[in-house]
């Protein structure tokens, strides 16, 4: 399976609450997971490092999995740890939901071709009468 969480990296952040026995293959199955319900969640499941979310999804997939090892090898008084650390991923994995909609480059702000305002460049549009007279009125002269 894919992850693009650091195992040592989460195994660095569990080991700070919980001092418990797991290995390789017990992280990297919480990275399958949690890289898993990520793809879920974006609609995508080929995130790259050129990503521009790669290194915040890479973030949260790593506290994802120290919470989830948290869980499973903590004790009672760890549980507001992993919550708290699971909360935090979420809220973030929210944020950036949120924001894929968010495009930089789309047709609605690239201007490819503008039409000229004057009329000295553009002939569609006529030359404004500066006299204020109409064709009629000689009476105003």
């Amino acid at each position: 399976m894919t992850h693009i969480s650091d195992t040592e990296e989460c195994r660095r952040l569990a080991r700070n609450v919980v001092s418990a026995d797991f290995n390789d293959t017990q992280i990297q199955s919480y990275q399958d997971k949690e890289y898993s319900y990520i793809a879920t969640m974006t609609d995508k499941d080929d995130w790259a490092i050129t990503d521009r979310e790669y290194g915040a999804l890479q973030l949260i997939e790593t506290n994802l999995v120290a919470s989830d090892i948290i869980k499973h090898y903590g004790t009672q008084e760890t549980i507001p740890m992993w919550e708290a650390l699971r909360a935090t991923a979420m809220n973030d994995l929210t944020m950036l939901i949120n924001n894929l909609d968010t495009e930089t480059e789309t047709a609605d702000f690239a201007a490819e071709h503008t039409e000229h305002k004057g009329w000295g460049l553009n002939s569609s549009i006529e030359a404004p009468n500066r006299l204020g007279a109409s064709d009629t009125d000689i009476e105003s002269f």
